[in-house]
């Protein structure tokens, strides 16, 4: 199934509804954890970094969103090349604006449904590596390394041959590298539940028709979704695991009972021992607390000191967990089973050319206030003016094809009101 398809069976039948899936360049990073000395082929690991960025709008409001990185990993043990997937949950947020009563938590178990079925070859066949052979290629092309006198000659060069035209035609894949992934490769999906007024739409906490969920709600909501997930798509000896820091193992367990996947349990897919060290179990995260802890570590001198056993009890006492909220870290980790795969479609997807391409058409999104209905609706229309003006695209249409679900009777549209006191924000250039 495509992305498309997956979202539609999860909207309700008879309301439309759009979409923005950025992608960056599948990239070449170091490692996200690091490895322990004992171990002497850790420098033979390669680590690919994908960010994938989903709005879903609704009535020309943006009223969804989510950030989920994928990362792929491999390594070499026993002559033997290993791989590893894993998904890491960043964000997801409402705004509230909906005209449309839809199930949110559907829509989330069908984009992780979808990442789940993508073929790794789908990203790993164009990389940006960490460093480029700049020595390997042509001496007559132009790069970071060229000196101006050089680059200059090359130019005047080009333009006695070729008249007008100082371009040169290059194939630019050999400017990306490609990486082959096992058949048999582990899966890992991660996530960080802590409440928040908002994540990704700012200010949408002002908003009085939003949903804001406790400590509590929020973790047995992300429970729910990963035992769905765990069920339906990976094999038996799959392992699910729960945190919560500061917590002890009794109270946590009951947070399992009535789980449908048969192997909860107490604890998290970083390590099989709480007396490993932090540091070499520990993934580093884009904007993550336990990374922020991690590099706390690091300036305290305490990183080789330091168990996981300690790192837990200690993130929980850490100044940004100091509210009396829950929060938690769940994780699953094993083998997904036989599905059909999915493959990345330019019409739904728009993998950027640049990470400044990405950041510009997501700020679009998070550098709006949701406060009003006026930036819902501002937020979308940057969108579509971006993907008309320079694209010459359009967002992904959506038609629900989920009945169990009623439209709001309750709520009103929201209408933005353009006057000469009140207009719509321009749109960036």
């Amino acid at each position: 199934m495509t992305l498309r398809e997956r979202l539609q069976d999860a909207l309700p039948e008879g309301h439309s509804f759009e979409l923005l899936h950025l992608q960056n360049i599948p990239t070449e990073i170091t490692p996200i954890v690091t490895a322990s000395k004992k171990y002497n082929d850790a420098t033979d690991t390669s680590t690919i970094k994908v960010e994938n960025f989903f709005v879903l709008f609704n009535n020309k409001k943006a009223v969804f969103a989510m950030e989920v990185y994928v990362y792929f990993t491999l390594y070499r043990q026993q002559n033997e090349i290993k791989g590893e997937r894993l998904l890491f949950v960043s964000k997801a947020d409402t705004s509230g604006y909906s005209d449309v009563k839809f199930s949110v938590k559907s829509v989330t178990t069908a984009i992780l449904s979808y990442l789940l079925s993508v073929d790794p070859k789908a990203y790993l066949t164009r990389v940006k590596p960490m460093t480029r052979k700049y020595d390997d290629l042509n001496n007559e092309l132009i790069t970071i390394k060229t000196a101006t006198q050089d680059a200059l000659r090359i130019l005047a060069k080009r333009l006695r041959s070729n008249g007008s035209s100082v371009n040169e035609k290059f194939d630019k894949d050999r400017l990306y590298s490609s990486f082959d992934f096992p058949k048999d490769f582990s899966t890992k999906i991660c996530l960080f539940t802590r409440p928040a007024p908002q994540y990704l739409f700012s200010k949408s906490s002002e908003n009085p028709h939003k949903h804001v969920l406790s400590g509590e709600g929020l973790l047995k909501w992300w429970l729910s979704i990963l035992d769905d997930i765990a069920v339906n798509y990976f094999t038996e000896d799959t392992q699910a695991k729960l945190r919560i820091p500061g917590e002890d193992t009794k109270r946590v367990q009951k947070y399992l009972v009535g789980t449908k996947f048969q192997n909860w349990s107490v604890g998290d897919v970083f390590a099989n021992s709480s007396n490993s060290l932090a540091a070499y179990a520990i993934p580093l995260f884009p904007d993550d607390p336990k990374s922020r802890f991690l590099h706390e570590l690091v300036e305290e001198n305490r990183i080789k000191t330091t168990s996981l056993k300690s790192f837990w009890i200690e993130l929980q006492e850490r100044q940004e967990f100091k509210l009396s909220v829950m929060v938690s870290v769940i994780g699953i980790i094993g083998h997904t089973k036989p599905f059909p795969q999915s493959v990345i479609r330019t019409a739904e997807t728009l993998v950027t050319k640049s990470k400044k391409q990405f950041s510009y058409i997501k700020s679009y999104i998070t550098g709006e206030e949701f406060n009003k209905v006026e930036g819902a609706h501002a937020s979308y229309q940057n969108v579509k003016d971006y993907y008309h003006a320079r694209l010459h695209a359009d967002l992904v249409p959506l038609e629900g094809k989920k009945k169990s679900i009623m439209c709001k009777t309750n709520l009103q549209s929201h209408q933005p009101v353009i006057t000469m006191l009140q207009p719509r924000k321009k749109r960036k250039q």
